[in-house]
């Protein structure tokens, strides 16, 4: 792959990360509501998926433009 490209993935895949951040926040319920109901566990569950998805975002960002830095032997 060229240059552009790889940056151009690195930049939607931390969008993706962002979009999942955002999209839990919306999503997923106030902890004293899901106290109320009972869901406190399921709740701690779900941040965790939300925040595993983020790293993981954050982490093929880093791998991508990391790979354009390392020297190739020819």
């Amino acid at each position: 792959m060229n240059r552009p490209a790889i940056v151009a993935a690195a930049i939607v895949t931390l969008l993706l990360g962002v979009a999942a951040y955002i999209l839990g926040q919306n999503l997923i319920l106030s902890l004293p509501t899901m106290r109320e109901r009972g869901g406190g566990g399921p709740w701690y569950v779900t941040w965790a998926m939300v925040w595993v998805t983020v790293l993981c975002a954050v982490v093929l960002a880093w791998f991508l433009l990391s790979s354009m830095a390392r020297k190739r032997s020819r």
